[in-house]
């Protein structure tokens, strides 16, 4: 009866040591190490530009220009000019808009022959300036814009060794590109047309009267304050 209850107990004793061992077997199975994944690159962000506020610019340009109906006789003239703009930009989140004033000289000049007047008349723009507002559309670094104002422009015709001058009011439209450096510093390129009113000219014993009008090439850079 005793080896009975011995053999009995040492099965039991057996069984559970063979349970407890296959069951850490099954558990050692299924722990294993969770790879350690390396974080994602994160996406270089553009730059956003702020266009509103103060700007201060220089200009350099060509301008195309033409006399009319000086004495009977209309001409061309052509020639270099330069200056200055100042302005002020507001912005929305599609849009940039404001005011901006020019002004400048030219070396825009020309010449006809009037044969009722006997002699060649000569023309030359001196001084000229605009008032303008501007809207453009954003598409950073750039800005594509539109532009018109009244403007004004001083002249000056010659004959047989008489000459005056006189300032024409009109008006200037144009479009162009503007294009940031960085966010305080901007470069442009823009077209203008301007067609100015007719004055009369004192040259001597006789009077001409004259309008004028031009187009204008100019590319420019503006540092933002």
């Amino acid at each position: 009866m005793m080896r009975t209850v011995s053999i009995g107990s040492f099965a039991v004793v057996v069984f559970t040591a063979l349970a407890l061992s296959t069951g850490g077997a099954s558990a050692a199975d299924v722990v294993y190490d969770q790879p350690i994944s390396a974080p994602s690159p994160e996406a270089p962000s553009s730059p956003i530009y702020v266009w509103s506020g103060p700007y201060a610019g220089a200009f350099v340009g060509y301008n195309f220009a033409k006399f009319d109906d000086a004495g009977g006789a209309s001409f061309d003239a052509d020639g270099l000019v330069g200056g200055v703009f100042v302005g002020y930009n507001f912005e929305t989140p599609a849009l940039v808009y404001g005011i901006e004033a020019d002004i400048g000289g030219s070396a825009v000049d020309g010449s006809a022959f009037n044969p009722s007047l006997g002699g060649d008349v000569d023309g030359e723009q001196n001084v000229f300036g605009s008032l303008r507002g501007r809207v453009g559309v954003k598409a950073d670094p750039f800005l594509v814009f539109a532009t018109g104002g009244v403007a004004a422009s001083r002249n000056e015709l010659s004959l047989g060794g008489n000459s005056d001058s006189r300032t024409s009011v009109g008006y200037t439209v144009g479009a162009g590109v503007e294009a940031k450096f960085d966010d305080d510093l901007a470069g442009r390129l823009e077209y203008r047309y301007s067609k100015f009113g007719s004055e009369t000219y004192d040259l001597g014993t006789t009077s001409v009267s004259s309008g004028f009008d031009e187009h204008s090439i100019r590319a420019g850079i503006a540092l933002k304050f």
